[in-house]
């Protein structure tokens, strides 16, 4: 059994691949049933994601990588991965590429200190603003616009046949979106829920 109090945020290596494997595939299932067709879910393989996060966690280039969340068994539960912007044109845009929590652990502050960590680790990088593209039917895009990101773009993807929409968020000052997700001091409220 997990110790699902505590929680352990940190650089993702490859030998988390399996773990960010099971938390994508789970994630894809419970988050986007309803709005993929279920052959796409439905064919999503464990193995073939954890070698797909293997060769992506063994080749990160500067500027590129992903966090993991784990709970005090040292078990990986959610994930972000980011890196430069693979859409937006302008000099210095990064993009969170992925962003999953298993769903019996959202809701509590964890996709928020996931999304912080990288956001940090993307201003080290160099990075000024940043780009996120999300289903536009997910319940994460209120997440999303909860925390400023502002419309910047949409456009259709197909998947399984089915023609979906996305929308891009964009901060276009990566710092703001850091000051936003920084933790209230003991005993303040900020009137906001993650």
């Amino acid at each position: 059994m997990s110790d699902q109090t505590t929680v352990v945020l940190r650089t993702a290596s490859p030998a988390d691949a399996s773990a960010i494997a099971n938390v994508y595939v789970e994630s894809w299932g419970t988050t986007y049933r309803g709005l993929i067709p279920a052959p796409v879910l439905d064919g999503m393989r464990v193995l073939k994601q954890t070698l797909d996060w293997w060769t992506t966690l063994c080749h990160c280039q500067p500027g590129r990588g992903a966090v993991v969340a784990e709970d005090g068994a040292g078990e990986v539960f959610g994930f972000a991965s980011f890196g430069a912007a693979r859409q937006r044109q302008e000099p210095g845009c990064g993009e969170i590429y992925t962003l999953y929590l298993l769903a019996d652990r959202q809701g509590r502050g964890i996709g928020s200190r996931l999304l912080l960590l990288a956001a940090q680790r993307m201003a080290a990088s160099g990075y000024r603003s940043l780009a996120v593209w999300a289903l536009s039917d997910n319940p994460a895009c209120a997440f999303y616009e909860r925390l400023g990101g502002v419309v910047a773009d949409r456009r259709t993807i197909t998947l399984g046949g089915v023609r979906l929409l996305e929308t891009c968020y964009l901060w276009p000052e990566l710092q703001q979106l850091a000051i936003r997700l920084q933790p209230a001091p003991f005993g303040e409220e900020t009137g906001r829920r993650s």
